[in-house]
Formats: structure tokens, sequence, C-alpha cells
């Protein structure tokens, strides 16, 4: 048998504790692009940034989390069920972000070897979990968890780059439209 389920939340609820007001050691290094993993294109790691800012959002509040609550609510799916969605939605995700991601990579290949680990053990602890109440109850940590993680992300991205791609005005597109023959459809 795995971890019991109160445990693994215990363990979820003690880390969203210490990284609540604290920037957590795994943010400082993908904000300063220490990648022990190798993780980047061509050099560079913005990359990195962009997709775990965006992948942690679509993990918790902006997409995995309302269906998982969905899913716990609706009476049509069972307990099995609910189980075999988090595997689904959550499983692969966590894995490229704090898995060890092919034969020789050195470390977590996004920095987040918790939020794969707390995935692991969270499957681990299926067999403790007897009703929905229950997991909805470890899933609330996972997702206080995950969400957090993203909004330690969303402060330290670099959002200062889009003054590198300024909106451009609607004469200015004229102008490049005309010089190529074509019309700006106005709304």
């Amino acid at each position: 048998m795995g971890k019991h389920w109160k445990d693994v939340k215990a363990e979820i609820e003690a880390e969203n504790d210490r990284i609540w007001f604290d920037e957590p050691e795994y943010i400082t290094m993908s904000k300063m692009g220490v990648y022990p993993s190798g993780a980047g294109t061509q050099g560079q790691t913005l990359g990195n940034l962009f997709f775990l800012t965006g992948d942690t959002q679509a993990m918790g509040w902006w997409t995995i989390e309302p269906a998982m609550y969905c899913i716990l609510g609706d009476e049509r799916f069972s307990l099995e069920h609910c189980k075999q969605m988090f595997v689904y939605l959550n499983h692969e995700m966590a894995n490229l972000m704090g898995g060890q991601f092919g034969e020789g990579c050195p470390a977590p290949w996004l920095n987040l070897k918790l939020m794969w680990q707390f995935t692991l053990d969270i499957e681990d602890s299926y067999d403790t979990i007897q009703t929905k109440e229950e997991l909805k109850s470890l899933l609330w940590s996972w997702f206080n968890y995950v969400d957090r993680i993203n909004r330690w992300f969303y402060t330290v991205f670099p959002w200062e780059i889009g003054k590198l791609m300024p909106r451009l005005d609607p004469e200015y597109l004229q102008k490049a439209a005309d010089f190529q023959g074509y019309e700006v459809v106005k709304k």
C-alpha cells in the first residue's frame, strides 16, 4: 500500500505554507535561468518561463481545477472515474515540469521536482481514498499548490520584454498594407 491521502495532503499543505510568502528556490532558479537539466532552446530560457507560467495556469485555476471540481460534483462520475481523470489531466504535464526528461537528464526538466513528486504521491494514495469528498479535500490542497506556483511564475516572468513588441497603430498598418497592395479591414 502507498501513502495515505491525509499524509500526502499534509505534505502539500506544508509546502504551501513554506512558499506562500517566500519565493521558493525552484522558482528563483527558474527566473535566474538555472536549469541543471539543460532545458532551454538555443541557449536561452525564456521559453521555459513561458511554459511554466502557462502550463501551471492550465493545470490550476484556468482549466484542470474547475474541470476536476465539476467531475467530482457530477453524480455520473464515480470515484474511480475521478481518480483516473486526475491522472489523464495532470500526469504528463507534471512529469514534464518535474520529472527527469529522457535518458541522461541529470535533474528535473523544468525545476519543479515537487510538482512531479506530489502528483505521484496523490496517485500512490488512491487506495486510501474511499469517497469523492476525500479526493476533493486532497485535490483542494494540490490545486492550492499549483495555483501558488503559477502566481510565483506570473510574478517573476520578465514582462518588461513586452516593450520590445509594441502594438502597431492603424496608420502604420495601413501604410504596410498599401505597400503590399492590401487594404486594412476596419471594424
